[in-house]
């Protein structure tokens, strides 16, 4: 137990538009148990690490909360002594290598809705990140042997596992994809309170499965299919709605997600035929969503917003620190390895399951059996990402082409060797110098 109610935050990826705010804003909002402290921001991009920083000054000033000091930094180890929590919200390469990703893949045949958890896009997001955490993680090991790592960082899975696998840091990785979905389900397909539907779910992140759905103690999950009809919900996540009828079990969070899973959901003559909204990633979308929390930025430093009017994300990180530091029990989704909490799925996979947190940590819930196809599918996932990760540690071109073969969205492809090397090569000057044996 954290016997302290002043704590140290880091943020690797301080600048992110989308994480850095949104998250201080929560801690901020727990005055309760989070007394003070220090915000400790982290990026390599100075002009996004200063913006993040005066907007955040200003958060603070408007907030009241004198008790945080806020400081900005270039090296991460300049972060670490002391540090009791320690987010991941970065991508190597920043924002446009996202872009550059799909413009690659692309030209291989290869089409992805998101591009960030799985396909050849999901892959080579692994070789990039994945010698960050593990160079940060095991100089914590050093400096900040009990802190705890909190990932938001994708491919979410993957960098979780190479942290839980390759060093002795405590980490927890979160999405607030599945969370998100049951919460739409309620207001939309059920006509609830969000707070009224109770659910389990058990996957894979980007990729869970929902196992229980009930209101008042009743099970309504013999009901979903109807109402999906019923509220027009199936035409808005058609992919989704498939899914639960082939294999039994809705997934989350979404089409946008979910759909990159299967193959055969992205060939270009499917995406036209049925007109899927998710199709070949929109930038243009993406862009927007990006302006608009740079707009947030920009509105902070100008003062034309403060703490009240920007609220809270919604994320549950804090959560986790509250049952940490306090000992009130919390139960959400983590992301652990598989240790026998989903039986038909191979222990040493990373998963996406409910844990109870305490005072003493996390305790992963046995979900017991899945679905046989739905675990042989969360299963291969899952053993993609091992050769990933081990790809990514050791620098090793056989075992990243062998996740390459068993990726889903690689089927579409010609040549998975071709793209594989197209993509190394367009890092080769961020990866680690063993890379460059092979090309």
């Amino acid at each position: 137990m954290l016997k302290k109610d002043c704590f140290n935050f880091a943020f690797i990826g301080a600048g992110s538009t989308t994480f850095t705010l949104r998250l201080v804003s929560d801690i901020l909002h727990e005055g309760d148990f989070i007394k003070g402290g220090e915000l400790r921001l982290v990026d390599i991009d100075e002009i996004a690490l200063n913006d993040v920083y005066e907007a955040l000054t200003k958060m603070i000033v408007t907030s009241g909360r004198k008790d945080f000091k806020v400081t900005k930094h270039i090296d991460f180890e300049e972060a670490l002594p002391g540090v009791d929590f320690l987010y991941f919200t970065f991508v190597t390469g920043s924002y446009p290598s996202w872009k550059k990703d799909i413009d690659i893949c692309v030209k291989h045949g290869v089409l992805q809705s998101v591009g960030d958890t799985i396909g050849p896009g999901g892959i080579i997001r692994t070789i990039r990140n994945v010698p960050v955490v593990y160079n940060i993680a095991k100089r914590m090991e050093k400096v900040a042997p009990e802190a705890w790592i909190i990932n938001y960082s994708n491919p979410e899975g993957a960098l979780c596992l190479a942290i839980e696998k390759y060093t002795s840091m405590k980490t927890f990785g979160l999405c607030h994809g599945t969370p998100d979905t049951v919460r739409s389900l309620a207001l939309n397909v059920y006509k609830t309170d969000p707070s009224k539907l109770d659910y389990g779910a058990a996957g894979i992140n980007h990729l869970t499965w929902i196992t229980k759905l009930e209101i008042d103690g009743v099970d309504v999950y013999p009901n979903l299919r109807k109402l999906l009809d019923e509220t027009g919900y199936a035409n808005q996540e058609p992919i989704s709605s498939q899914l639960f009828d082939i294999f039994g079990l809705y997934p989350a969070p979404g089409d946008r997600h979910v759909g990159e899973f299967f193959p055969y959901y992205l060939k270009q003559d499917v995406l036209e035929e049925k007109d899927y909204r998710w199709k070949n990633i929109d930038f243009d979308e993406m862009d927007a969503w990006r302006n608009g929390s740079l707009e947030n930025v920009k509105k902070l430093k100008s003062g034309e917003i403060g703490f009240e009017e920007f609220g809270t994300s919604g994320e549950t990180s804090t959560h986790f620190i509250r049952a940490l530091a306090t000992g009130k029990i919390t139960v959400e989704m983590a992301n652990v390895i598989n240790r026998g909490y989903i039986e038909n799925i191979s222990d040493g996979v990373i998963v996406e399951v409910p844990v109870f947190v305490d005072k003493l940590g996390l305790h992963p819930q046995k979900i017991g059996k899945l679905p046989d196809a739905v675990a042989a599918k969360c299963d291969i996932l899952g053993r993609e990402y091992n050769l990933a990760v081990r790809s990514a540690v050791e620098c090793d071109r056989t075992l990243a082409l062998q996740a390459m073969m068993l990726d889903p969205l690689c089927a579409n492809c010609k040549y998975p060797d071709l793209l594989l090397d197209d993509l190394i090569k367009a890092y080769i000057d961020v990866l680690p110098d063993k890379w460059r044996e092979f090309y």
